[in-house]
C-alpha cells in the first residue's frame, strides 16, 4: 500500500482508533488543556513528516464535530504505546508501507509522549485474604441484575443512609484511558474486565487483585458469573469477537471461543447465561469501515447466538437480519457495488421472559440501503429454538455509517440516517397482573412501551430528549412496575439534531408514560471549562430501594429519591485518587455501565475516553459504615 494510501485511511483510523486499540499507559494526573487547536495540544512539532499526516489526515476529526472520535484535548492522557500497538495490531495492513521508526515518531508525535517497555503492574493481593468464596444470593451476577434486565438490586442502602456512603478503595486499572467493564459481584470477590486485555478478580473488602487473565481483547461488557451442576464459571466477551469460559477461584482459561462468522464481529453487549445456554449478542464495527470508500459496505447482519455453557457448541444462531445482503445494482463513487440490508447490530444484553417462552433484544441502525425491516427495533426471538417471533420497528429507514462523516462519503447511505439505536436493554415490568410491558429506550430520546401479551403492540412513547448519534436514552433503563426510569444523555457534540438538550434522569408512570418528575444536573462543565465535559447522564441506571442512581458525562454520581427526585447524596468522579496500586488514578466520565449494588457496597466505574468524553482508569468502591 502507497503512503498516500496510508494517510487517506489514517482518517478513518483516527475516527475508529478508541474502537479499536487494547493497549494504554497514561499519565492521567494532569488536567486537560482548553485550547481547542490540535496542533497546541502536541508537543513534538520538530518531527515535519508526522505533523504533516496528522495534520492532513486526523486533527479535523478530533475538534469535537465527528461523533465516536477522541477530542484532540484528550490525546494528553492517552499513551505512545496505546497508538503504537494499533498501528502493529488491528491497524498493521493500513500501516505496511511504515518501517518501525515511523510509527513510533507518529504514535509519540500524536500523544505528545513516548514509548515505554514496561507496563505497571496492578497490586497483588499480599496479606491472607483466604480462597475466593462465591454466593449465589446477594450477589450481582450479569448486567442488568435479574433476568427482566430491571436493574433493581437489593442492597442496604436507603434513603436514610445514604448520606453515610464513604470511599472505600480505589482500584486503577493499569495501562487504561477508559473503565466500562461493568463489575460483577459474588461473595468475596469482585470480577471485571479491563481496556488492556485482562479480566480481574479483585479482593472485595481491600480491592487487590487476587489473579488477572490475559484476553485477545478488551472486555467492555459484564462478566457473567454462572452456577451449574459441574460448578461455577465466569462467561465474558472480548472486542475481538471472542467468548471466555474461566474459572473463577483461579482465572485459568477452560476454553476460548471465537464468534467471527464475519471478520469485523464484536462482542459488546453483556452475556447472558439462563439455564445451561449462554446468549451472546452480536454487534461489529462495520460501521466504521463505511469511512473508508474503497470498503465494499457492507456484509455484517446482527443477532443473537445461543451457547452451551459446557463445551460452547452453538445452539442456534438467530439474525437479526434473516438473510444475507445481496448485491443491489447501485454503486459508490469508486464503482464499487452496494450490498444490502446491512447492519442491524445488538448492542445491548438479551432479556427473558419465561411466561411466553421469548427472548428480547434492542437492535441499531442498518449499515447500507435499502435499510432493514428490523433496525432500530425490538425483536422477540424464540428461547428454545431461535427465530424471530415479532419484531417492532420504532422507525423505518435508518440507514448509516461513518462514511457520512468522511471526506469522500462514498459509502453514505442515500437515508443519510440519525443512528437511532435500540442501545438500551429490554425491562420487562409487571404492572398488574393481566399487564406486562416491555420497555425500550432509544438514542432518538424516546421511551415506548409495548404489550407483551399482544406480541409487541405499541402501548405508548414518550420523547423525552433531543437525541442523537451518541444521545437520548444510550445504555440502559430501570424499573420498580409502578414508574420508568429513563436518563438522558442529549450530547452537545454533533448539532445535527435541533431542538434543545435535555439531560437528565426522568421518571415517567409505567402506566401512562406521564411525566413523575425530572432532575437536570447543573451546568458544572461551563465551570469547568473542559472542552470534552458534558453534562449529560448516558451509563444505566440503577435502582435500589427507594434510590436510583445514575452517573454523568461529567464525573459526577448522582443518588436521587425515586418517588421525589430529590438528589440525596452526589460525588466528584473527575479528580485525582489515591489507588490501592502504584499506578496513578484519576476518574472522568461515567458512561456505559451502571451503578452495582450489593449489601452495603457500591461500585461504579469512571473514565471512558471515546466519543469525546473524559478519560479516567478507576473503579470505585463506597460503603456504608458497619
Amino acid at each position: 500500500m502507497a503512503l498516500k494510501n496510508f494517510i487517506t485511511k489514517l482518517s478513518f483510523i483516527a475516527i475508529i482508533l478508541v474502537a479499536e486499540i487494547n493497549f494504554a499507559a497514561p499519565s492521567l494526573n494532569e488536567d486537560l488543556q482548553e485550547s481547542e487547536d490540535p496542533a497546541i495540544l502536541l508537543s513534538d512539532t520538530s518531527d515535519p513528516k508526522s505533523a504533516a499526516i496528522f495534520s492532513d489526515s486526523c486533527a479535523t476529526c478530533h475538534s469535537g464535530g465527528v461523533p465516536r472520535a477522541p477530542h484532540s484535548t484528550t490525546f494528553q492522557v492517552m499513551s505512545a504505546d496505546y497508538i503504537l500497538s494499533t498501528l502493529n495490531g488491528v491497524m498493521a495492513p493500513q500501516a505496511e508501507n511504515l518501517n518501525e521508526e515511523e510509527k513510533i515518531k507518529l504514535s509519540e508525535y500524536i500523544t505528545g509522549g513516548k514509548i515505554s517497555q514496561n507496563l505497571p503492574e496492578p497490586n497483588f493481593c499480599t496479606h491472607e485474604t483466604g480462597p475466593i468464596v462465591l454466593e449465589k444470593d446477594n450477589s450481582y451476577l450479569q448486567w442488568g441484575y435479574d433476568k427482566k434486565n430491571t436493574r433493581n438490586a437489593l442492597s442496604e442502602i436507603t434513603s436514610e443512609n445514604v448520606q453515610t456512603l464513604k470511599l472505600k478503595w480505589v482500584f486503577a486499572y493499569p495501562s487504561a484511558t477508559r473503565a466500562r467493564s461493568q463489575p460483577s459481584l459474588s461473595g468475596n470477590a469482585v470480577f471485571v474486565g479491563g481496556q488492556n486485555l485482562f479480566l480481574y478478580a479483585l479482593d472485595k473488602e481491600t480491592g487487590c487483585v487476587r489473579w488477572r487473565t490475559k484476553t485477545d481483547g478488551e472486555i467492555r461488557s459484564a462478566p457473567a458469573v454462572y452456577f451449574g451442576e459441574s460448578g461455577e464459571f465466569i462467561f465474558v466477551g472480548d472486542y475481538e469477537g471472542n467468548l471466555y469460559k474461566i474459572n473463577p477461584y483461579t482465572g485459568e482459561r477452560i476454553w476460548t471461543k471465537s464468534l467471527r462468522y464475519h471478520p469485523r464481529v464484536i462482542l459488546t453487549g453483556s452475556v447472558r447465561v439462563y439455564g445451561d445456554v449462554i446468549f451472546v449478542p452480536l454487534s461489529s464495527r462495520e460501521w466504521a469501515d463505511g469511512a473508508d470508500p474503497e470498503y465494499q459496505c457492507c456484509t455484517f447482519r446482527g443477532g443473537l447466538m445461543a451457547l452451551d455453557v459446557e463445551d460452547g457448541e452453538e445452539i442456534w444462531t438467530t439474525y437479526s437480519i434473516p438473510l444475507p445482503p445481496k448485491p443491489t445494482g447501485t454503486f459508490n463513487s469508486m464503482g464499487i457495488e452496494f450490498l444490502a440490508p446491512s447492519g442491524v447490530p445488538v448492542w445491548n444484553s438479551p432479556t427473558f421472559d419465561d411466561k411466553r417462552n421469548l427472548i428480547y433484544f434492542g437492535t441499531g441502525e442498518a449499515y447500507s440501503s435499502p435499510a432493514a425491516e428490523t433496525s432500530d427495533s425490538i425483536i422477540a426471538v424464540d428461547k428454545e429454538v431461535g427465530g424471530i417471533v415479532w419484531a417492532f420497528q420504532a422507525d423505518s429507514g435508518d440507514a448509516w455509517n461513518m462514511g457520512c462523516f468522511a471526506e469522500v462519503d462514498a459509502n453514505c447511505p442515500s437515508e443519510d440516517g440519525p443512528d437511532f439505536d435500540f442501545g438500551a436493554s429490554v425491562v420487562i415490568a409487571d404492572i398488574r397482573k393481566d399487564k406486562t410491558f416491555l420497555f425500550g429506550g432509544r438514542k432518538s430520546g424516546h421511551v415506548y412501551a409495548l404489550d407483551a401479551n399482544n406480541n409487541g403492540k405499541l402501548i405508548w412513547s414518550k420523547r423525552i430528549g433531543r437525541g442523537g448519534f451518541l444521545g437520548g436514552v444510550h445504555w440502559g433503563m430501570t424499573t420498580d412496575n409502578k414508574s420508568v426510569f429513563a436518563a438522558i444523555a442529549d450530547t452537545n457534540m454533533i448539532n445535527k439534531f435541533p431542538g434543545p438538550a435535555t439531560p437528565g434522569i426522568y421518571s415517567l408512570d409505567a402506566l401512562t408514560g406521564n411525566f413523575n418528575w425530572k432532575f437536570v444536573p447543573s451546568d458544572r462543565c461551563s465551570e469547568s471549562k473542559k472542552p470534552a465535559c458534558d453534562r449529560g447522564i448516558s451509563a444505566a441506571l440503577t435502582l435500589t430501594n427507594d434510590l436510583i442512581i445514575g452517573g454523568g458525562l461529567d464525573g459526577w454520581l448522582y443518588i436521587l429519591n425515586k418517588d421525589t427526585g430529590k438528589v440525596l447524596w452526589e460525588f466528584n468522579t473527575d479528580v485525582d485518587f489515591s489507588s490501592n496500586t502504584n499506578i496513578p488514578a484519576h476518574g472522568g466520565s461515567i458512561e456505559s455501565d451502571g451503578a452495582v449494588v450489593v449489601g452495603n457496597n457500591l461500585l461504579i466505574n469512571s473514565g471512558y475516553l471515546y466519543g469525546g468524553r473524559l478519560g479516567g482508569n478507576v473503579l470505585l468502591n463506597f460503603e456504608l459504615p458497619e
